[in-house]
């Protein structure tokens, strides 16, 4: 799996794709397929999506970011809402010369995809809405507890939070590696998310969004439920809900196959 680095408004910006090896200073080809800009959960990074990008990318052109604070991008806190999130998105799309692209979100950064897709309708081609919400619904507890692990009061949770009954039961190591990824990013960076997270609402302007969109949400999960996908469709016109079974807050790596092939469906279907 090839990674770069590229200067998106003086942060050094960690990206994964596919496709052939370029010289450091020369963008990759992302002609193959469809570009598919894929952004990462709160507190997560681009490795997290591996199971998709591996897939995908043998038809498409996949990049999957390390936002500004998280992995191995610079800085160690968070961009300061959605709203910042998703200009930075943009600023990228620029520094990589793309003048479209399919965006696909995990939970926060489907909320990024959504907030791009609102601002930026140009510059998106369709729409990948996974495990998401218009609206977060995140206890003050859960926020607070993070705020503890920034200030050095508490260690970081490892909990099964996000998974579904059959992968707590049945796959331990699909957690143990979302664990992992845990620990790539700075507690701070984490926080800061959930803040962003807690603050963002954008329902009253999902009816502005005329791109194609796909929305897959976890049967299982307590984080951002089926009841907020079913919202998110009926809300965008022309949207298509697809709940994957035996997955919760995290089906990119509890269930990647049924993921994949929604994915690579939806991208066939567009014009």
């Amino acid at each position: 799996m090839p990674t770069k680095y590229v200067d998106v408004r003086g942060v050094a910006t960690y990206f994964y794709y596919v496709g052939k090896t370029t010289l450091p200073d020369v963008i990759p080809d992302f002609k193959r397929g469809a570009a598919l800009l894929m952004l990462h959960a709160a507190g997560s990074n681009g490795h997290s999506w591996h199971y998709q990008y591996d897939t995908l990318g043998q038809a498409h052109s996949p990049i999957a970011p390390d936002l500004p604070g998280h992995g191995r991008s610079g800085g160690v806190e968070a961009l300061g809402s959605v709203r910042e999130y998703a200009d930075f998105a943009v600023a990228l799309m620029d520094a990589l010369k793309l003048e479209r692209a399919v965006i696909a979100g995990r939970s926060m950064g489907g909320a990024v995809a959504m907030d791009l897709a609102i601002r930026y309708p140009d510059r998106v081609r369709a729409l990948a809405l996974i495990a998401t919400a218009a609206r977060f619904n995140l206890p003050k507890e859960m926020i607070e507890q993070w705020r503890a692990v920034t200030m050095g009061r508490a260690g970081q949770p490892f909990t099964t939070d996000g998974y579904s009954p059959r992968t707590i039961a049945e796959h331990r190591e699909i957690i143990q590696e979302g664990w992992g990824e845990q620990i790539r990013t700075d507690p701070r960076t984490r926080w800061g998310d959930m803040v962003a997270c807690a603050e963002v609402d954008l329902r009253e302007d999902l009816a502005a969004i005329d791109r194609p969109t796909l929305v897959l949400a976890g049967a299982d999960d307590q984080i951002t439920t089926v009841a907020d996908a079913e919202f998110l469709a009926s809300r965008i016109k022309g949207a298509r809900l697809e709940v994957v079974a035996d997955a919760a807050h995290n089906p990119t790596t509890e269930r990647p196959d049924a993921v994949n092939a929604a994915l690579e469906k939806f991208l066939a279907g567009l014009k």
